[in-house]
């Protein structure tokens, strides 16, 4: 599994599945379909999958320096369809 190249505050690294559970809790995103259908992803990927993948695809880019769980945050704001 990998990381991400950011920390939590007990100074252990994020990982894409705790990064996912993270946004899903932060943003009550429910199981469906919605969300990967909105981003053009075949029907049959959940809400659940598609951001985890998208979290995952994220960790593979060369990381800024100074980015933050807050910066992610808003990326993924970003990519929401409200």
């Amino acid at each position: 599994m990998q990381t991400l190249r950011i920390t939590s505050r007990s100074g252990r690294p994020l990982t894409a599945r705790n990064v996912t559970i993270w946004l899903i809790n932060y943003y009550s995103i429910t199981r469906g379909n919605e969300l990967s259908m909105y981003w053009g992803l075949p029907y049959w990927v959940d809400n659940y999958e598609a951001i985890r993948g998208w979290v995952e695809q994220l960790m593979q880019q060369p990381r800024p320096a100074g980015r933050t769980l807050g910066d992610v945050r808003r990326m993924f704001e970003e990519r929401l369809p409200i």
